[in-house]
């Protein structure tokens, strides 16, 4: 695979990302508004595509394909059980979830509903009606919605699933790209990385153990989720999230960094925040702010850091950043601010166990991590934000810790990944120390993703760079025993996360196989032999086999639509009267 191949995957991914924005722009808006908007959003796309990470050449040998086929049916098998199409179970959430997506079918966009609910929910917004419009983050459905619409219910969940499992495609090739290593455990680590949520609930409950499906993330009152409960229950926050991460991260400048970070706020408003420092780390990639003494005299610290910051904003005026990326964030900001919740914010009083929510979600990844990433603003970056994130609260649940922090916590599994699987740190200390010091003033046109200010050329066909770094000479360089011991910690905490990402997927195994005659028939023929059997331990399980056979569940699909009465969905819309948004850029 050569360079072709690393120019579809980023257009690609670019028109996932860029597609659902796209359909609410051309959907929600009135007329004389979408045509303008949309003519301006297409030619920031285009401009975009243009503006692609150098390329990559790929040269693979038959293991690492087999690794690769390997990597693609473990995406599908992992989409397939996170309930996404209606082939196997669906936590409760998609009660909701299932609703709006059947509303974005079969109703007219903008979807308006005739709520009474909202009325007694809202009554202290003055002149509140009885109608409400869906204000949610509803990016994701948008593409599978215009399925529907198109041939049906059942063709449109289809979509979704094909949906999510191009996302990912897309998502491990953008790791590979970023380790610069094709490696089937790379998304193993995807699947299962979780904070070791185990810990903190054995210590909770004073030494009880959980069952192999229960769900034990709210041990701490709190939330740092695991990347298969993100798929299994937000799919829809969390997917074009994590591929713009691991976009923003290969990208060569900032030209189309600002239009990429607006296109975001539709996938969700919460992410979009806890992207908000790494965009800004991207911004000045490479432009370090140095405060040295030059000619004996102390620099004038305002002055230089004012032209520093603006040199960073001149860098990113462009014409898709600009005119784009504003266009696309003030549309979809007026339209997430008419939701209910969204008004509801505050500090977090449920902190108790917030110690012990920052040590085991996170806390002991980055301790081992800081040896080989402590130079990296990232890694600075992701402590900050998983210290800061559950002191605040939005809404009346702790949404606001569960979802802002998933960029962060993605950002700590690539750092491992770099650490146990990339290619990025080979250099040894000899090597460190004849490579030259980095002259004082930089090329503006040198900015890099990380993994090229260290790694070796993965191809010598590639064309050779040279970033804007610190001294290399003066980096701490761990010898191979240290980086042994450490890597050893890193993989048994990812082993002890992994309960997590077990419990979630065997959850949806046991209800699912029920739900399908032929597993059905296989469970109850093993359970019978088993009970049959005269040992008391095969017995027993017999028994479980059997009686987990009769609970087969696939749809939780029993909210056929937000359009009803009796329902707190202050979640999920708005009133229409007095919406800027309604009244001004809607269509009618």
């Amino acid at each position: 695979m050569g360079h072709k191949l690393d120019r579809i995957m980023y257009d690609v991914s670019v028109i996932y990302i860029a597609l659902p924005v796209f359909i609410f722009l051309a959907g929600w808006l009135r007329l004389v508004v979408a045509i303008p908007v949309c003519a301006v959003f297409l030619i920031s796309v285009f401009l975009m595509m243009k503006n692609r990470p150098e390329p990559v050449a790929w040269h693979l040998t038959k293991a690492q394909w087999r690794g690769i086929i390997a990597s693609l049916i473990l995406l599908a098998i992992w989409v397939f059980f996170s309930g996404q199409g209606g082939f196997s179970f669906q936590n409760s959430d998609y009660q909701y979830r299932n609703a709006i997506f059947r509303d974005l079918i079969n109703k007219s966009w903008p979807v308006i509903y005739a709520n009474s609910s909202l009325n007694a929910v809202s009554s202290s917004i003055a002149g509140a009606s009885n109608l409400s419009i869906l204000t949610y983050y509803i990016a994701f459905w948008l593409p599978g919605a215009l399925v529907g619409k198109l041939f049906g219910w059942y063709a449109a969940n289809t979509f979704l699933y094909l949906w999510s499992f191009l996302g990912l495609v897309l998502i491990s090739y953008f790791l590979f790209r970023t380790l610069r290593n094709s490696s089937v455990w790379s998304v193993v680590i995807l699947i299962f990385f979780s904070g070791m949520d185990i810990l903190g609930y054995i210590l909770i409950t004073k030494g009880k153990l959980p069952g192999p499906i229960d769900h034990i993330e709210w041990w701490s009152g709190m939330q740092y989720s695991s990347n298969t409960t993100l798929l299994f229950w937000v799919f829809n926050q969390t997917i074009a999230i994590w591929l713009a991460i691991l976009l923003i991260m290969n990208l060569k400048n900032a030209r189309s960094l600002f239009f990429l970070y607006a296109m975001l706020l539709l996938h969700g408003p919460f992410p979009f925040l806890g992207m908000l420092p790494i965009v800004l780390w991207k911004a000045y990639q490479g432009y370090p702010l140095d405060l040295k003494r030059k000619n004996a005299k102390m620099v004038n610290v305002p002055v230089l850091f004012f032209r520093w910051f603006w040199d960073g904003v001149v860098r990113a005026i462009t014409f898709e950043n600009v005119c784009g990326g504003i266009s696309v964030l003030l549309i979809v900001y007026f339209y997430l601010t008419n939701n209910v919740s969204g008004s509801k914010y505050g500090t977090n009083t449920q902190t108790t166990n917030y110690v012990g929510l920052v040590v085991f979600e996170g806390g002991l990844y980055l301790l081992f991590l800081f040896a080989e990433h402590f130079k990296k603003p990232l890694y600075w970056i992701c402590m900050g934000s998983l210290l800061l994130i559950p002191l605040f609260r939005v809404g009346g649940s702790q949404d606001f810790c569960m979802r802002v922090s998933i960029p962060a916590l993605f950002v700590i599994m690539i750092m491992i990944q770099q650490s146990l699987l990339g290619k990025a740190d080979q250099k040894t200390a000899a090597e460190i120390a004849e490579m030259p010091a980095v002259p004082e003033t930089p090329v503006r046109d040198a900015v890099e993703p990380e993994w090229d200010a260290k790694a070796p050329e993965w191809d010598a066909e590639a064309p050779v760079r040279v970033p804007l770094i610190p001294d290399a000479r003066n980096r701490t360089v761990l010898t191979e025993g240290e980086k042994k011991l450490v890597h050893t910690f890193l993989i048994i905490f990812l082993l002890i996360g992994s309960v997590v990402p077990i419990q979630e997927i065997s959850r949806s195994v046991v209800f699912t196989l029920p739900a399908y005659e032929v597993t059905k028939s296989a469970m109850i023929s093993a359970g019978t032999a088993l009970q049959d059997s005269e040992n008391p331990v095969l017995v027993s399980v017999g028994k479980s086999i059997l009686k987990q056979s009769q609970y087969g569940i696939t749809w939780t699909d029993s909210v056929k639509t937000l359009d009803k009465s009796g329902t707190d969905l202050s979640n999920f819309m708005g009133p229409v009267h007095d919406s800027f948004f309604y009244e001004y850029l809607a269509r009618q």
